[in-house]
């Protein structure tokens, strides 16, 4: 399972008291040893399976975390932690071994004077001289010769036989000034991007580079692999088998600010949209079939396909599917605005309209409706 769904999962089966006990004792045991590892034994008396990529983490990284700020190794503990029964007290970091100390002896039982100062002379019995093993060590040095010999040969006259032995003279050589800079001095390219988002309120994406034939239209915030990409067209990944063409300049690589903790994202959705009809979890319900949407709501009010998606309506949500799976949830008529989506996280991509957050495993994204002073907002699986 993954570890924001762990995480999810026992914020909905504790209560708050229980959570921010469970924060309090993490951040008073990173206060006393900053490691990841002895507090996991020290709440869950467990080692972790596999070791933490950053071990050492401090008390304001921590307290950083719970306001939203993404931590790569504290995820990964968090969502480990409370995947394991969780001890109702402390345990010690390293138990320390016993050490046995030796009862000092009474004069009871020590040996008489007179035996103790009694001391017996032994003569120590003459050592035999050792003689030196002169055959060994001529036939080593033998060993030795024959195998430089052998390497110098072979080296020279075998595996380079067109080569003359280079002359022991050594011979001025002209340095370039371009050449003077060393790799250290380089500074390392940046890795390019593999990833664009719509940055306008609706682009056509085309199944031909040409442009010329419509296959689907893409909102602001969608999020697509790049396959190729040049200064007017990119070809993206739409499905596993479905390709198509955009236009760059109604796209961007990169965002203003980094992903948030998933918990986070969830959090606030939960508190700020209709959730009602939801019986699990947000998370269970990403994944579901046409099948399980029925059994669960009943036969969809609306359907809609195109060629990318298929979409069930259902009062003021929807859901959209791909290969028959749940890819995202849309809210049709919420009074959501770009500043009640900043109170989440600093925007990432953002325009007068609409609004974008993205976590590690979802997107959150706002389009205002003009016609009906109302927004829709959208929970979308990041699989990218």
């Amino acid at each position: 399972m993954h570890r924001s769904l762990q995480a999810l999962q026992y914020y909905t089966s504790h209560s708050e008291e229980d959570i921010q006990r469970l924060h309090e004792r993490i951040r008073l045991s990173l206060a006393s040893t900053e490691s990841l590892t002895d507090t996991m034994i020290r709440l869950t008396g467990q080692t972790p399976l596999v070791p933490f990529k950053q071990d050492t983490v401090t008390v304001e990284e921590w307290s950083a975390f719970l306001a939203g700020k993404h931590h790569e190794a504290l995820a990964d503990f968090y969502g480990t932690l409370v995947a394991r029964p969780i001890l109702e007290e402390d345990g010690p970091v390293e138990p320390k071994e016993d050490i046995e100390i030796a009862p000092a002896l009474s004069r009871t039982h020590r040996e008489p004077e007179a035996s103790r100062r009694k001391k017996i002379k032994t003569r120590p019995e003459p050592r035999s001289k050792r003689k030196i093993p002169w055959g060994w060590i001529a036939l080593l040095l033998l060993c030795f010769f024959l195998g430089a010999g052998g390497t110098y040969v072979y080296s020279n006259y075998i595996a380079s036989p067109d080569t003359k032995p280079k002359s022991s003279v050594e011979q001025p050589v002209t340095v370039e000034k371009s050449e003077e800079k060393t790799e250290e001095e380089t500074p390392a390219a940046k890795a390019e991007p593999d990833v664009l988002y719509v940055k306008t309120r609706n682009t056509n994406i085309y199944s031909d580079s040409g442009l010329t034939d419509t296959l689907y239209e893409a909102d602001f915030g969608d999020g697509y692999r790049i396959l190729e990409t040049t200064d007017t067209v990119s070809k993206i990944e739409l499905t596993d088998e479905l390709t198509g063409y955009i236009k760059t300049v109604d796209t961007t690589k990169s965002l203003k600010e980094d992903a948030i903790a998933d918990e986070s994202l969830l959090t606030w959705v939960g508190d700020n949209l209709d959730t009602s009809f939801v019986t699990e979890t947000l998370i269970d319900l990403i994944g579901k079939s046409v099948e399980d949407l029925n059994s669960a709501y009943g036969p969809a009010e609306r359907t809609f396909s195109d060629e990318v998606n298929t979409y069930l309506f259902y009062g003021n949500h929807f859901f959209t599917l791909q290969n028959d799976k749940v890819i995202a949830i849309d809210w049709s008529e919420t009074a959501i605005t770009n500043v009640e989506l900043a109170t989440l996280a600093p925007l990432q991509l953002e325009t007068e309209t609409t609004g974008l957050v993205t976590s590690n495993s979802y997107r959150l994204q706002r389009f205002e409706q003009t016609e009906t002073s109302t927004s829709r907002v959208r929970l979308a699986e990041q699989n990218l």
